[in-house]
């Protein structure tokens, strides 16, 4: 499987934080990254970020990202430094540092930016984590979590279901969801 892509991970903060007047809540952020990737998966077959995402009690969590941001790895390595120059943590406040690189990114990788942001900026972090308990990827693990607060690796696999709501960001044609299913795979296995 392609392996996670640090340099999208803390650009996409940025470009979160920069969205919101220079500072994002960690928590929001999170919620952020997962839709994103979650759309992007579907439309494109692949994610943003190749993060791994983790049910946790408030939702949806791309572990990478967020042990980077909290300092969980070595905080010598080239990629917590890339990390470092771009963002900095605040208590639960990511603040943007310098400006974004956008040359990241692919052009598919902002428009789903964008269009998780117009969708869902507007929620708090709080709405968020509750939002992403409908999905079927944290719905899985709901019972688990209840009763143990542990957090548990999400399958990729549920990323191609649906969840209709009254953005319809999440419902798409089964066809459509198995091409891009199908070709994620492909690509993943290569």
């Amino acid at each position: 499987m392609k392996g996670y892509n640090h340099k999208k991970a803390a650009q996409l903060i940025n470009y979160f934080a920069t969205y919101n007047q220079g500072a994002i809540n960690k928590m929001k952020a999170f919620k952020l990254i997962w839709l994103v990737n979650r759309l992007h998966l579907r439309k494109y077959a692949r994610t943003v970020t190749g993060d791994t995402h983790y049910a946790m009690e408030w939702g949806a969590v791309p572990s990478n990202t967020k042990n980077f941001i909290e300092g969980k790895v070595d905080i010598q390595s080239s990629e917590k430094q890339y990390f470092d120059q771009y963002l900095s943590l605040e208590g639960h406040m990511i603040m943007s540092v310098q400006e974004v690189n956008a040359k990241v990114f692919s052009e598919t990788d902002l428009e789903v930016a964008d269009e998780i942001l117009r969708s869902y900026n507007g929620l708090d972090q709080f709405e968020l984590a509750n939002y992403s308990h409908y999905f079927p990827e944290w719905k899985r693990f709901q019972e688990k979590i209840e009763k143990s607060g542990s957090s548990y690796k999400m399958d990729i696999n549920d990323f191609f279901e649906n969840y209709i709501d009254e953005k319809g960001l999440f419902n798409d044609e089964k066809e459509d969801l198995e091409i891009a299913k199908e070709l994620f795979f492909e690509t993943a296995n290569a």
